[in-house]
């Protein structure tokens, strides 16, 4: 496939960034360790605070039982009272009892307030057994004790009187206090479910970026790097192991494809001076053949081997051009020259073409005072080589009669030169690689046969220079090349 044919492939860039990807990792993984980690906590935390609460009901139900046996068979209002007044508690709220005879009837003198709650307390167990019970009932919408408790947790001791008559004293607590202490800890959960991640989010941001850091330092040495930076040397240091030895590598690498592209600049180079003088002898001698006595298909045949030697030539200058270009060899001359001198002659030098294509070529100079002089420094051979190149680039895609106009615009520290043509224009995807070698575009306007090496040389001695040149469309068709130089900053020689 011809190198114009080919449509290099663009990678679309991933749509985050490495940072915020870290930064994502380092948040996805706290959030996850921090809701396992408070799931865990949330089981255990309920496990203990329910441990507590039957430690506590069996430590007061035993006091209890001590101090009803000695006033057993019958219990007071008074002593009911008493009781009362001391199991209270401040952390785990009321606590409530009743004491129970062996025929299961409550011996207190008052009901209890919540004895429709009692319901199947484990009576026979308790009286068989010299260790306290654990039991949890559930009481009914109509107790009194507290309409929104769910459980009640009672503790159940057997105990006897100074006749030795055996009874059971019941302490039961409502889960009030469990239900308290686990809302409390849910509102830190969720509080700390949301407060963590964006702490999480704010702190893997700033590590994330002091880790990719060196990645953008050798982004920008990446960048730099470039046939006119192959020989210089670029030093990189970081003091990250895997990225210093990332940086040497890519050190390594420079140096290898500096000295292959250098091989092969030379190898054309040779190339192209060996071959420079056969191709001017063969035209010179198809230029000096007596055509006259000839048939049709031998003048045909002479004419168009004169013409693909002219073609040869101008290509083998092409090559030595751009060779010595990319070398950084094409500038012993530092000459300043003005900005309207160089339009004209790059002009001049293409009307014959413009000419032979039906095309037309205005030139718009610098015509105010304190813009004719403004000048441009480097050399003037190849500062017209490069107009020349755009301008003759023109001409192929102006359809006949068409109009080439040559613009000169000024910045302050900065020279514009302009050459658009009524051709078709550059298709879009093509706007990034119409300055690669042998980048060459089809169109059933496009006159003449050049080689693809013409923009490539603008571009090449455009950056020589200090500049750059740019490619664009314009409406309704047509493109645009524009080419932009530092002005000189001494003032052009008299002539």
């Amino acid at each position: 496939m011809p190198p114009s044919d080919v449509t290099p492939t663009r990678r679309t860039p991933p749509r985050w960034t490495l940072r915020m990807r870290l930064t994502l990792w380092v948040v996805a993984i706290f959030a996850l360790i921090q809701w396992a980690t408070g799931g865990v906590f949330w089981l255990y935390q309920e496990s203990s605070i329910q441990r507590l609460l039957e430690k506590v009901l069996t430590e007061r139900v035993r006091l209890l039982a001590d101090e009803v046996a000695q006033r057993l068979p019958v219990l007071s209002e008074n002593d009911v009272l008493t009781f009362d007044r001391r199991i209270r508690s401040v952390e785990f709220g009321r606590f409530y009892f009743d004491v129970y005879n062996q025929q299961g009837e409550s011996v207190l003198a008052s009901p209890s307030e919540i004895k429709s709650s009692w319901g199947e307390l484990p009576l026979v167990r308790a009286f068989q057994s010299n260790d306290p019970l654990q039991t949890t009932l559930y009481p009914d919408s109509s107790d009194a004790l507290d309409a929104s408790a769910r459980e009640i947790h009672a503790a159940l001791v057997k105990t006897e009187d100074t006749m030795g008559r055996p009874y059971v004293v019941v302490l039961a607590s409502t889960d009030a206090f469990p239900r308290r202490q686990m809302a409390l800890l849910a509102r830190v959960l969720v509080i700390a479910g949301f407060v963590g991640p964006i702490a999480a989010g704010v702190a893997g941001w700033f590590i994330a970026g002091i880790a990719v850091a060196p990645f953008e330092r050798l982004r920008e040495f990446a960048r730099y790097l470039g046939p006119e930076s192959f020989a210089e040397d670029i030093s990189f240091e970081s003091d990250n192991a895997e990225v210093d030895q990332l940086a040497t590598e890519l050190a390594e690498a420079r140096r290898r494809t500096h000295e292959a592209f250098a091989a092969q600049e030379r190898f054309l180079s040779h190339v192209s001076h060996e071959i420079k003088t056969p191709i001017a002898v063969m035209a010179i001698e198809a230029q000096t053949i007596d055509t006259s006595r000839m048939s049709p298909e031998a003048r045909d045949f002479v004419e168009q081997t004169r013409e693909e030697m002219l073609r040869l030539g101008q290509l083998v200058e092409s090559f030595l051009t751009l060779t010595r270009v990319q070398d950084g060899k094409a500038t012993p001359l530092r000459r300043v020259t003005r900005v309207n001198d160089l339009i004209m002659d790059s002009v001049d030098h293409c009307l014959l073409m413009a000419h032979q294509n039906h095309a037309r070529i205005e030139p718009r100079l610098l015509d105010a005072d304190d813009t004719m002089d403004a000048s441009i420094a480097g050399d003037p051979e190849l500062l017209c080589t490069l107009l020349e190149n755009l301008i003759r680039n023109a001409i192929r895609f102006t359809p006949p009669n068409g109009r080439i106009d040559v613009l000169a615009d000024l910045l302050p520290d900065t020279a514009i030169v302009r050459v658009t043509d009524e051709g078709p224009g550059i298709p879009p995807d093509r706007l990034e690689t119409i300055f690669d070698r042998f980048a060459r575009l089809e169109s059933g306007q496009h006159t003449g046969r050049g080689h693809g090496l013409g923009l490539a040389i603008a571009q090449g001695i455009a950056e020589l220079h200090g500049g750059r040149v740019r490619a664009s469309n314009r409406d309704p068709s047509g493109a645009v090349f524009e080419v932009r130089l530092p002005l000189a900053t001494e003032p052009p020689a008299s002539p």
